[in-house]
């Protein structure tokens, strides 16, 4: 009884570079748009840190506005607060900003791929 040969179906190697080679570039993407965020970040933080140790340095350095009411100096403290509340949230929309344009890349990639290797199998 002879066996009957064995079909095996073309393998496209270079489409298959090209998909993987697709991937890492859009990870790549992925990666540089949440470091620029970071770095956006990081400079702010910098930024506002450096701003409130002017502050502590000029109260350190005894030019405390002994005239001044109690009240301005709790204005002062609430709009210092307040400050701190909106670079924490300017992070936290950076972040989301970020991140969503990150997962949208990747899913585009991913949706590619599956059209490719419907391709590729067909």
């Amino acid at each position: 009884m002879k066996t009957p040969p064995l079909s095996t179906p073309m393998l496209d190697i270079d489409g298959l570079v090209a998909m993987q080679r697709a991937n890492v570039d859009t990870l790549v993407q992925a990666q540089s748009i949440i470091m620029q965020a970071c770095q956006v970040a990081a400079e702010a933080q910098c930024s506002f840190l450096a701003d409130c140790a002017d502050r502590i340095e000029s109260v350190t350095r005894g030019e405390l506005d002994v005239g001044k009411r109690p009240q301005a100096y709790v204005a002062d403290m609430h709009a210092a607060a307040e400050k701190a509340i909106a670079v924490a949230q300017s992070h936290v929309d950076l972040g989301i900003r970020a991140n969503a344009e990150a997962i949208d890349l990747l899913a585009k990639r991913a949706r590619a791929n599956v059209d490719e290797l419907q391709r590729l199998a067909a």
